[in-house]
């Protein structure tokens, strides 16, 4: 397969799992998501074994294609009713389904997991992806270095059958960005054999965590400074590998607890250099039907990329032809309009 262009970090919920099924064949063509599963509220090896069997049995629409599996979530050590681990029994399950599954491995797994990963490789030949966090990179660039090689012995992977993700999680406001892209650029100048690797990748989210203080029918915008993070990054001198771009969607990079709740009717809507946003009122008596006005009024941005870019635009432009929907439904639409814009702006104008 062709590499990717873009790399979607995603929660593997509803509304993600979803999206995957509605982007644009050429979109879908051009990504390899990173598929998040989030803890239950349990550490009950059946009941994770079931949210994995769940989230598989959406993923067939995937079959085809490449993806990577992160179940790093999850309790350290949790064995599933199979005997495997959740990373081992995800990826397996996933391959199963005719998708080139590809597993998380980090650098503080212990030796069940890493046994787990080495077991796919035997079975599969799949590879690993390498995810380093903040606090990796953070680290003496020849620990870092040893800590990599060593990881890599223990799965049985060579580098170039293996992806490294430097993942910044939240990135936001402008020194965040020049400070992110300098630790981008120090790693790879400073590691070992930064070329041979299968791919690299740079994620990172700038999505808020929190939406509530944003008043009521006013368009709100926020920006994007992961894409600005990769545009410092292309322009540092001497890269010696121009990494592949990663985000977080239209989520917040990092997972909130807290009780779940139905949100007012919105929408978070990409554009260029920004999202938009625009929610109705939690009591207001039309309910759910207030979703209809939020996307009339997004379709009337001077931004608006119009019906013709994916299926997500096409219900903004004409949203009255279908329900309402509910919150899933609008992340949804969300969801979807990012990746096909994103996979858009870089086929088109080489950046996010």
């Amino acid at each position: 397969m062709p590499d990717p262009i873009y790399v979607p970090v995603l929660k593997a919920r509803q509304a993600e799992l979803a999206a995957l099924s509605e982007i644009q064949p050429a979109t879908r063509k051009a990504i390899l998501p990173v598929l998040e599963i989030a803890p239950s509220e349990v550490d009950d090896p059946q009941v994770v074994s079931d949210a994995v069997d769940r989230i598989s049995k959406k993923l067939e629409v995937w079959g085809g294609n490449e993806l990577i599996v992160d179940a790093g979530f999850l309790s350290a050590g949790i064995r599933l009713p199979s005997g495997q681990g959740a990373t081992m029994y995800a990826t397996a399950k996933a391959r199963s389904l005719g998708i080139g599954a590809i597993p998380v491995a980090r650098l503080s797994d212990g030796d069940s997991a890493r046994a787990d990963v080495r077991n796919l490789q035997v079975e599969y030949d799949c590879g690993v992806a390498v995810r380093l966090s903040m606090e990796d990179m953070d680290e003496d660039p020849e620990e870092l270095d040893s800590s990599i090689t060593a990881l890599l012995g223990d799965v049985s992977v060579r580098r170039d059958q293996a992806d490294l993700i430097l993942d910044l999680a939240s990135v936001q406001g402008d020194i965040a960005v020049r400070g992110g892209s300098r630790i981008v650029l120090d790693v790879l100048r400073e590691l070992e054999k930064v070329e041979q690797w299968r791919r690299v990748i740079v994620t990172s989210g700038a999505f808020p965590v929190d939406l509530s203080s944003v008043v009521p029918w006013v368009q709100s915008e926020f920006q994007r400074y992961d894409a600005a993070l990769w545009d410092a990054i292309r322009g540092r001198r001497r890269l010696p590998r121009i990494p592949i771009y990663g985000d977080y969607s239209v989520a917040f990079p990092l997972l909130v607890s807290g009780p779940p709740f139905a949100p007012a009717p919105q929408l978070r809507y990409t554009l260029g250099d920004r999202w938009l946003f625009l929610k109705g009122r939690k009591n207001d008596p039309r309910g759910s039907e207030q979703f209809y006005e939020v996307c009339e009024q997004v379709a009337m941005h001077s931004e608006f990329a119009g019906a013709a870019l994916g299926t997500a635009d096409a219900r903004i432009a004409s949203p009255r032809e279908h329900g309402p929907g509910n919150g899933s439904t609008w992340r949804k639409i969300g969801t979807v309009h990012h990746l096909d814009f994103v996979v858009g702006r870089i086929t088109t104008l080489g950046e996010p």
